[in-house]
């Protein structure tokens, strides 16, 4: 009898610490409300003194002077990530409001949150083996610019924030290049806490569907091919499974490829000025959901909870397999010789996928202005196989070095490094160093910024080899270290998002020399007596060019520009390669 009293006594307490609590939460999304930044904060605070094993954090500022926020749930209360990753857990960060007006993923974040502390069907289990980190609001300054007319694609929910945070950026356009507080606070987040799968929420207003939620997936040719070959073969799949198995289906973002989904749809490598690409350069499971703003705010909530709910599982079963994949393509990136900088979009390789739309409706007449629009018949829908074309060919590669040297005068740069603890070491004396540079030869910018910046584009090198000065307190930088990905996709000029492209370098772009056509007159005679050789092939432009010999001013550029008065550092992008 004693021995039978222990026995339901023992059950009583599993059911009771297992048992399944009231919500704390009071979420109006099913009436088309979304929370406003003060709101989300007071109910993450509200779970952090509710429960011992979450927090809330704050962790650096954003532009508009207030505390990026970081939720951390685990199974106990241990908050320190190195702590963390000793246990052998897995990390799963969720980034939200990137976009304030795309709120779907602070709701779903907050609800999902709540769901998991208060074990509703045995949802705490999902914290056995992996800590789950968000970012309750990314934009800040955005969400606090709220209006009813900030969206104009959307009519639900009815308020949402502004797109440009509070120095008017685009979020998702700054993760390399790092102008923003916001930025630089997430790079410090993403490397003390290195999460081995990321989800940034987003919504979209492209074509017209019959799904809420789309999927924007890890770039599987921005990965090592192991990496590579599990994207496609295990997390993607179990994506797909996963959601077909509850209310929401999914479906790819829809990348028009044609005019009409019908005749194929395209995946776009996700570059490292977005979220998701700058996840993959760590090495970690980066991806977006985008819901669609034509279906109501409730349906895209909870299609976004849903998503967030079978990647939890999916990062809570198979964390290990997940952790090993990654060490593995590390390993595999600091192998590398050449690294691929250019991508192309195979038409040769797709695979059939089911996909329900509506049909394309040309002439439909606008009830605003009465006139033909192109449009989607909603009385039309179809289910379909169509083309999915997710395979890229890598058209350019450059050669890894072994080092760069990077002048200590780019400081900017430096503190971005420091931000992601990118290991380096300064020279301790002036040296001369034998040294690979790069030349720019040419490359295009826009008439008007981009996201604050004359992204420079169409960009052409040729390198030399040469003895180079450099100084004590220079940086010397291994690239074969864990953040080799992060290091030529930012250092090699013709990568996506280098700093080159982002302006970083764009003082090298200006002649500091130049020459005047009577003060050069003597140095160009004198070059010429003492150089015969060269002499022999200026006269032979002179006799073959009519124009060249009837211009003074072409005559003694052509000197100018050929020997060595013109300065070897125009052009010249100031960091030195080091091959084995």
């Amino acid at each position: 009898m004693k021995y039978l009293l222990i026995v339901v006594l023992f059950f009583c307490v599993i059911i009771k610490l297992s048992a399944q609590k009231p919500a704390l939460l009071k979420l109006k999304y099913e009436q088309n409300y979304t929370v406003t930044y003060n709101e989300a904060i007071e109910m993450f605070s509200l779970l952090d003194e509710h429960y011992d094993n979450a927090v809330l954090l704050e962790k650096g500022l954003t532009d508009c002077g207030k505390p990026l926020h970081l939720f951390v749930m685990n199974s106990e209360p241990e908050f320190n990530p190195e702590k963390i990753r000793q246990q052998g857990k897995t990390i799963l960060l969720i980034n939200n409001g990137i976009h304030a007006g795309e709120p779907e993923g602070i709701d779903a974040s907050l609800e999902f949150a709540d769901d998991v502390l208060r074990n509703k069907e045995g949802m705490a289990k999902l914290l056995e083996k992996t800590v789950i980190i968000i970012i309750p609001v990314y934009n800040i300054g955005g969400v606090l610019n709220r209006s009813a007319y900030n969206r104009s694609g959307q009519t639900t929910p009815y308020e949402t924030g502004f797109r440009g945070n509070y120095a008017n950026l685009d979020l998702n356009r700054d993760f390399t290049k790092c102008d923003s507080e916001n930025a630089r606070s997430f790079s410090r987040i993403f490397s003390e806490w290195n999460p081995d799968v990321f989800l940034d929420t987003h919504t979209t207003n492209g074509s017209e569907h019959q799904y809420s939620i789309t999927y924007i997936q890890p770039s599987p040719a921005l990965y090592p091919e192991g990496m590579e070959k599990y994207i496609r073969n295990e997390l993607v799949p179990a994506m797909y499974s996963g959601m077909k198995k509850g209310k929401y289906e999914l479906i790819p973002y829809v990348d028009y490829f044609y005019d009409d989904p019908k005749n194929g749809i395209a995946s776009s490598p996700a570059g490292p000025r977005y979220s998701s690409g700058f996840a993959g350069l760590f090495h970690s499971y980066g991806m977006m959901t985008e819901n669609q703003i034509y279906h109501h705010y409730y349906d895209r909530v909870k299609s976004c909870y849903q998503f967030i709910h079978v990647l939890a599982g999916f990062t809570a079963e198979n964390g290990e397999t997940i952790r090993k994949t990654r060490q593995d393509g590390i390993k595999e990136s600091m192998a590398m010789t050449k690294y691929p900088v250019t991508f192309e979009i195979d038409t040769t390789q797709f695979r059939m996928i089911e996909f329900k739309g509506y049909e394309v409706a040309k002439e439909q007449i606008s009830p605003v202005t009465g006139l033909p629009r192109l449009g989607y018949d909603l009385s039309k829908p179809y289910t379909a196989q169509v083309k999915y074309f997710d395979v890229y060919k890598k058209t350019e590669f450059v050669d890894v070095p072994e080092f760069y040297i990077l002048p200590q005068n780019y400081r900017e740069i430096i503190e971005r490094l420091d931000m992601l603890n990118i290991r380096y070491s300064r020279l301790k004396s002036d040296s001369v160093i034998s040294v690979t540079m790069d030349y720019i030869d040419d490359f295009t910018s826009p008439a008007k910024p981009y996201n604050g910046h004359f992204y420079h584009d169409k960009v052409t090198t040729h390198s030399e080899n040469q003895q180079v000065q450099f100084y004590a307190g220079d940086l010397v930088i291994p690239v074969r270290q864990e953040k080799i990905k992060y290091l030529l996709e930012m250092f090699e000029p013709k990568a996506t998002d280098s700093f080159f492209r982002w302006n970083f370098f764009d003082n090298v772009l200006d002649q500091r020399e130049y020459f005047s056509s009577y003060g050069f007159e003597a140095n160009a005679l004198k070059y010429l007596n003492e150089h015969p050789e060269f002499r022999a092939k200026w006269e032979e432009k002179r006799k073959t060019d009519p124009e060249f010999a009837k211009n003074h001013r072409a005559q003694l550029a052509y000197i100018y520009n050929n020997t060595e008065w013109l300065e070897k550092t125009w052009k010249r992008y100031p960091v030195g390669k080091i091959f084995r």
